[in-house]
């Protein structure tokens, strides 16, 4: 596939990434088209690879995925992936693809070319509709930054330029849903939550329900991951774009998070001892991050032990409670908690992200506690032509 543009006679090309040189240079496109960014933070390149392996990650075992990058004469300018995520269509009963970790040059033919690129090979798939950006999946950084792009991204978010939206959008990609980031600060909670906990707590002892908080054990690791992993897939079941996570992906989850995790941010929500809901928060280290350069070495490790203790804000990933006790306040106490628990370790603000546009319940629950909309995310979608 080729196209051209109107500032040079040389046709972008798209080639198919598959030898072990050609993800290499899948990935480290991204280092040298955005490390001049300031806002942008660089992964590290050894998770990036294990993530994009059909072999190592198990997001793999349920999806089939194609790397493509755009090329000019002999320089990379894009890339992208194109995933057929079969647990997704599965669990919504449809017949979607997905594009994900785009990069690329501020020129229409290089979008129009990669897009194309993922549009005829979600044809070839047999499916009808293409939606992104996911990378891969709910499950793992997704949405196209639309407000808010001059402000730091936190841990496990994406950032991108702000003209990213008008070439996607000019391509006839059109909103699917927003995902909203709320910031919450000790300063604006602090009165409000422990008014609105109280009336909370008061309401379920009149109808015999005492709920208590119970911190994450790591010395009962195993078993505290098969709860969360429970609690996560009931909790989240019928929301938007979600997918379960199989065992081998939240057994690789937890690997991957158990280093970084504090047990003071993860909590669970229990009635009559049984867990009911539970709440995921990692310090910002995305702060520590962006100094490393994406490399995990003795220098760069050095500088992250360095700056562990500057961390100041957090991010809460994940507050789910079971279907059966939602709409009775415990989404409060959970909050109150969180804000309990981080000033005793130096931090008293952080952003809740992402919460989907159509959760009304949640987003109400945020603003009554002060806290505001600053950055906002978009999966944009495309009917596609068959035939």
């Amino acid at each position: 596939m080729a196209s051209r543009t109107g500032g040079t006679d040389e046709a972008v090309r798209i080639v198919r990434a598959r030898t072990k040189r050609e993800i290499g240079e899948f990935i480290e496109f991204a280092y040298r088209f955005r490390g001049r960014d300031p806002r942008w933070v660089p992964p590290l390149r050894r998770d990036v690879r294990i993530l994009l392996d059909r072999m190592r990650h198990p997001f793999h075992q349920h999806a089939r995925v194609e790397y493509f990058l755009a090329r000019r004469g002999s320089e990379t300018v894009g890339r992208i992936a194109a995933i057929r995520n079969h647990a997704h269509n599965v669990t919504h009963d449809e017949k979607a693809g997905f594009f994900g970790f785009l990069e690329a040059h501020n020129d229409p033919a290089v979008f129009a070319a990669l897009l194309g690129a993922a549009e005829k090979w979600c044809r070839r798939e047999g499916l009808d509709v293409l939606r992104g950006p996911c990378s891969f999946s709910t499950n793992e950084e997704c949405g196209l930054l639309v407000e808010g792009h001059d402000i730091d991204p936190v841990v496990m978010t994406p950032h991108n330029p702000p003209w990213y939206q008008d070439r996607v959008e000019a391509l006839g990609f059109v909103k699917a849903e927003d995902l909203l980031c709320w910031w919450l600060t000790y300063e604006t909670y602090s009165d409000r939550i422990l008014r609105m906990a109280e009336m909370v707590e008061k309401r379920l002892a009149r109808r015999d329900v005492a709920v208590t908080m119970r911190g994450l054990d790591m010395k009962r690791w195993p078993e505290e991951v098969e709860t969360i992993k429970r609690l996560y897939n009931d909790a989240w079941e019928k929301n938007w774009g979600f997918v379960p996570m199989t065992d081998a992906e939240m057994s690789f989850v937890a690997k991957e998070l158990r280093p970084v995790v504090r047990p003071d941010l993860v909590y669970f929500a229990e009635v009559e001892g049984e867990p009911v809901g539970f709440t995921l928060a990692l310090p910002d280290w995305n702060q520590v991050l962006r100094h490393m350069g994406g490399r995990l070495n003795p220098k760069s490790l050095l500088k992250a032990l360095l700056l562990k203790n500057d961390v100041k804000h957090l991010r809460l990933l994940m507050m789910g409670v079971l279907p059966e006790y939602r709409q009775r306040g415990l989404e409060v106490l959970m909050y109150r908690e969180m804000f309990v628990r981080a000033p005793a370790i130096g931090i008293d603000e952080g952003e809740m992200s992402w919460i989907l546009e159509r959760n009304r319940e949640m987003n109400k629950a945020l603003e009554s506690l002060g806290a505001r909309i600053y950055r906002r995310y978009r999966i944009y979608e495309k009917r596609l032509m068959t035939g």
